[in-house]
């Protein structure tokens, strides 16, 4: 689980709906961000996806993984939008596809 101070709250969730972000749309997850000085996470992934807890904390685990691993450095609002697809990837594909994204909103150092 991610540091409180770098978990998206409820109200920033929704202002993140106000301001001009950028979506990207993937197999397995959407991602909204929106470029700011500190580094907020977020995941939605809804009961409609995945029935079950265990399920969609298995998602959880493997997003938050990644995120510790390759977007720590990073700084910005980011929302993952889960998917039903996301269910059906491997732990080698999900781990990929954030990757691409963080590829597409990051400006390369």
């Amino acid at each position: 689980m991610l540091p409180k101070k770098n978990r998206l709250t409820k109200k920033e969730i929704f202002l993140l709906k106000e301001k001009q972000c950028k979506v990207i749309q993937g197999e397995f997850f959407g991602l909204i961000f929106y470029p700011s000085l500190e580094k907020k996470f977020g995941l939605i992934i809804s009961a409609k996806i995945a029935k079950k807890a265990v399920e969609r904390n298995r998602v959880k685990r493997l997003l938050y993984k990644v995120i510790k691993e390759n977007f720590w450095d990073s700084s910005g609002f980011f929302l993952f939008l889960a998917k039903k697809n996301c269910l059906l990837a491997d732990d080698e594909k999900l781990p990929k596809e954030i990757l691409s994204f963080k590829q597409k909103v990051l400006p390369v150092k």
